[in-house]
């Protein structure tokens, strides 16, 4: 047996006792955003060698598609063929968009779009489009937003609602949970290192994590606790929040806490490890994540 293939075969054995497919985003350690057809590709190729069953992919993959015209007139075989790769090798595809603007109509279709004609399973946003507005107000109006796109488009693709990292941003993770609760068609994205940054240092113990996911399980109930999607990175934090995203081995973060909560709330889904190391970090932590779920 390959050492490619003992290592595949770790992966997938972890990714069956966890019930969760594990993944990373945006990239390869080699190509760490990918921005082309080729790259994805070949990313998703690395992805399958190594037994990984998830990838979050950037906007910076559809910088060129401006408007649903460009999509289908310049992009859709493009488009096809990654979901075509993915498809065939097992691996689950998610869009993520942090940066909608004010006026987020227009690419909140056109993603919306993407993200069917790929078979995403979500397209995840942080629910921050209306920035300069007081808190209640950017709430109420991103829910009002967020239910026209799903109502007018029907689109396949789940949007994804993520907590987000500053304190004076709509997305906490009772923003969260209120916006998935008064919307069709999202589900909530927990960042972990969000979570951890808007607390300043809030997830130390286990049971911070088993407090989090019980207030999930109870809020959005069990269809959740089946299909859930994490976001896990080191982060560091001020007063304020979230500073800037730094490499899990350098931060606080406890893989660990979150993993055995989990597994102890027998939560499902997908996990996305958001690391400059990319799927070296996966690789490096092979046999502690063997431990985890042992």
């Amino acid at each position: 047996m390959t050492m490619d293939m003992i290592i595949r075969k770790k992966a997938l054995k972890i990714q069956e006792r966890l019930g969760m497919n594990i993944g990373i985003a945006y990239g390869i350690h080699r190509i760490p955003t990918v921005r082309t057809t080729e790259q994805c590709l070949t990313s998703l190729k690395e992805l399958y060698r190594i037994g990984l069953r998830a990838f979050l992919l950037p906007k910076e993959l559809f910088s060129g598609i401006l408007t649903t015209t460009d999509l289908y007139k310049n992009y859709y075989g493009e488009l096809l063929k990654i979901k075509d790769l993915a498809k065939k090798f097992n691996i689950e595809l998610a869009i993520h968009h942090p940066s909608l603007g004010d006026q987020p109509d227009e690419e909140l279709k056109t993603f919306c779009n993407i993200s069917s004609i790929m078979d995403c399973r979500t397209f995840i946003i942080h629910p921050t489009f209306y920035s300069r507005m007081p808190h209640e107000q950017a709430l109420k109006l991103a829910v009002y937003k967020i239910n026209e796109i799903t109502t007018n488009l029907r689109v396949k693709a789940k949007i994804g609602v993520e907590t987000t990292g500053r304190n004076d941003e709509v997305g906490s993770l009772e923003d969260v949970i209120d916006i998935v609760k008064r919307t069709h068609g999202t589900e909530p994205v927990i960042n972990w290192a969000h979570l951890h940054a808007r607390g300043y240092g809030a997830l130390r113990t286990e049971n911070d994590y088993m407090r989090t996911l019980s207030k999930l399980k109870h809020e959005i109930g069990h269809g959740w606790v089946s299909n859930a999607y994490f976001m896990f990175s080191g982060v560091s934090y001020g007063p304020q929040g979230e500073i800037k995203h730094i490499p899990l081995r350098t931060s606080d973060m406890q893989l660990r806490h979150m993993i055995k909560e989990c597994m102890a709330m027998d939560i499902k889904g997908t996990l996305i490890l958001e690391d400059p190391e990319k799927e070296k970090l996966i690789l490096r932590m092979l046999e502690e994540l063997a431990d985890m779920v042992r």
